[in-house]
């Protein structure tokens, strides 16, 4: 492998790893997407939402249909909107959670995403408390990890939700991609959370851009995020997040993309360098055969198939303890 590469990715984890709080994560859940073309996500990590009249005043109904939830056979979950009539609505569009199915207090929450373009498009990750006693929405919680109006190519937003601070929350923040980055809805972007007992952070690839104390929040109310949380992701359409703006007919069809969720716990383990997944990895390490970039503890490896070993320098690869 190319010493200036192993040099450079070496560079990025250690830049990586200061900016973060944990210096190890182990991984407790994951999906790559992988499957056939036009069949739904793993029904043993996600439900397909069907809701008719979802709430914020949105236009679409969340149907369960493979035209607008499905593999798309190259590693990746779409979800997509289309101008079609179902019941009072005049837009269908994808919606899956976790919520039974994977749930979690505390970690770090990342996906990757390509994000569609258009007025009045409301496309989301985000995640829910369980109603574990606690009373439903606000006062079980949210946190919305990531949240784009359509019309907004550079712009993204993150904010919590709870019991005296939901709807116009005052608990939220806006990032701008840098100057010269390629848009959000060019080019897959990472966006990432981090959540402890005492504190939230909000992260856009390597940047954190937000960060939320347990004392912020209780000066508008309970802190309501020490249990369960279930993992959400949307394409809505209308809204009152962009004002009811409405997408013209010619934005249709309009695909969020996903091409893989990970959660960690605190832990022993350790990230992929620039949070990239195994394919690209690969195509930038021309010489190796075979790349599996996470086992499940959190670890990458990288294999030479043709030797059968580790490489000598895969440490280059690793965030370190």
């Amino acid at each position: 492998m190319p010493t200036t590469l192993i040099r450079s990715l070496a560079f990025i984890a250690a830049a990586f790893a200061a900016a973060h709080s944990e210096t190890g994560w182990d991984l407790t859940f994951s999906d790559e997407f992988t499957g056939t073309a036009n069949t739904y996500p793993d029904p043993a990590k996600w439900n397909v939402e069907v809701n008719g009249n979802p709430p914020n005043s949105e236009a679409q109904a969340y149907v369960k249909s493979t035209s607008n939830v499905s593999l798309n056979g190259s590693g990746q979950l779409e979800l997509t909107a289309l101008k079609q009539v179902s019941g009072s609505k005049q837009y269908t569009s994808g919606k899956v959670n976790s919520s039974g199915k994977y749930m979690q207090t505390y970690g770090r929450w990342e996906a990757r995403i390509k994000l569609p373009a258009g007025t009045g498009f409301w496309p989301a990750f985000w995640m829910l408390g369980g109603n574990n006693g606690c009373g439903g929405w606000p006062s079980c919680g949210e946190i919305d990890i990531i949240e784009n109006r359509g019309r907004l190519a550079m712009v993204s937003s993150s904010a919590m939700h709870g019991p005296g601070y939901s709807g116009n929350t005052p608990l939220a923040h806006t990032y701008n991609l840098p100057t010269g980055s390629a848009s959000f809805f060019d080019s897959y972007h990472l966006f990432a959370m981090e959540w402890n007992a005492t504190q939230v952070k909000f992260y856009v690839d390597s940047a954190l851009h937000y960060t939320v104390n347990k004392t912020d929040v209780q000066q508008y109310g309970n802190w309501v995020y020490n249990h369960d949380f279930y993992t959400i992701l949307n394409l809505a359409v209308g809204g009152q997040f962009d004002g009811m703006k409405l997408p013209a007919a010619t934005a249709f069809p309009a695909k969020v993309t996903v091409d893989f969720v990970h959660i960690y716990k605190p832990g022993n383990g350790q990230l992929i360098v620039a949070l990239q997944p195994k394919r690209l990895q690969a195509r930038a390490a021309a010489d190796l055969e075979t790349l599996t970039a996470y086992d499940f503890s959190g670890r990458m490896r990288l294999v030479k198939e043709s030797a059968g070993t580790p490489l000598a320098d895969r440490n280059a690869f690793l965030i370190p303890r």
